[in-house]
C-alpha cells in the first residue's frame, strides 16, 4: 500500500515538473513573440491595414518599403548589435536579466528608434506615423533613463503602448477598433504572464510598464 501511495506522488510531482517546464517553454514562446524590438513593426502592420485616410494614402509598395525598413532598423540592427555583445562579454545573456546590462542595448535602441523616425520624416511620410515613431523613442528614452533605479518591463511598456495608440485612435478619429483592442488586452495579459512566469520582472515592474506605455500613447491623442 505504501509503495502504490509512493509511486502515486512520484507520479504527482513528475506531472508537476512537466506542466512547469511547459508553463516556462510556453512564456518564452511568447516573450520572443511580442518582444519590445518587434512592436513598432507590428504597430505599423496594424495602422496600414485600417479603413481610415492616413492609412489609404499609403501605395501598398509604399507600405511594404516602409514596413521592411521599420523592421530592420528597429528590430535586426539593434537585435545583431546586442548579440554582439553578448559575443563580447559585455552582457551575460540575450534577455538581458541584469538591470545594469540594459544600459548600452537601451542606448543603440534610441539612437535606431530616432534614426528610423527622422529618416521617415525626410521621406515624406504621414504626420500621424512620424509622430508615433517620435513618441516610441521618447518611451524608450523614459525607460532608459527609469532603468538606472528600476527594472522596468519594456515588453508590457510596448504592449500597453500599442493598446494606448488603438484607443487613441479610436477616440480621435471615431472607428470602432473594439476587436483588435480586445485582442490587445488579452495579448497584454499573456505577455504579462510570460515575465512574471520567468521570473524576468517583479509585479510592480511588470505593470507599472503597462501602464506607462498605455497613458503615453493614449495620452497623445487625448491631449494633442
Amino acid at each position: 500500500m505504501l509503495n502504490i501511495e509512493k509511486e502515486w506522488i512520484l507520479e504527482l510531482l513528475d506531472l508537476e515538473r512537466k506542466s512547469h517546464k511547459m508553463e516556462l517553454k510556453i512564456a518564452r514562446i511568447i516573450s520572443y513573440i511580442f518582444h519590445p524590438l518587434l512592436m513598432p513593426f507590428y504597430t505599423f502592420i496594424i495602422l496600414f491595414n485600417m479603413k481610415i485616410f492616413f492609412a489609404s494614402i499609403l501605395t501598398v509598395e509604399y507600405k511594404l518599403m516602409i514596413l521592411t525598413f521599420i523592421l530592420v532598423s528597429t528590430f535586426l540592427f539593434p537585435a545583431i548589435l546586442t548579440y554582439i555583445l553578448l559575443r563580447k562579454k559585455s552582457i551575460s545573456s540575450l534577455h538581458l536579466e541584469k538591470r545594469e546590462e540594459r544600459t548600452i542595448p537601451f542606448l543603440f535602441t534610441i539612437v535606431f528608434y530616432y534614426g528610423t523616425y527622422h529618416i521617415m520624416k525626410n521621406a515624406e511620410v504621414p504626420a500621424i506615423y512620424l509622430l508615433l515613431m517620435l513618441a516610441s523613442t521618447f518611451i524608450i528614452i523614459m525607460a532608459f533613463l527609469i532603468n538606472f533605479k528600476f527594472k522596468i518591463s519594456v515588453h508590457t511598456i510596448a504592449v500597453g503602448a500599442l493598446t494606448g495608440i488603438l484607443i487613441g485612435i479610436s477616440y480621435r478619429f471615431n472607428i470602432n477598433l473594439l476587436l483588435p483592442i480586445f485582442m490587445l488586452i488579452i495579448i497584454a495579459g499573456l505577455v504579462s504572464f510570460s515575465r512574471l512566469a520567468l521570473n524576468a520582472h517583479r509585479p510592480a515592474e511588470v505593470y507599472i510598464g503597462y501602464l506607462m506605455g498605455f497613458c503615453f500613447m493614449l495620452g497623445l491623442f487625448i491631449l494633442g
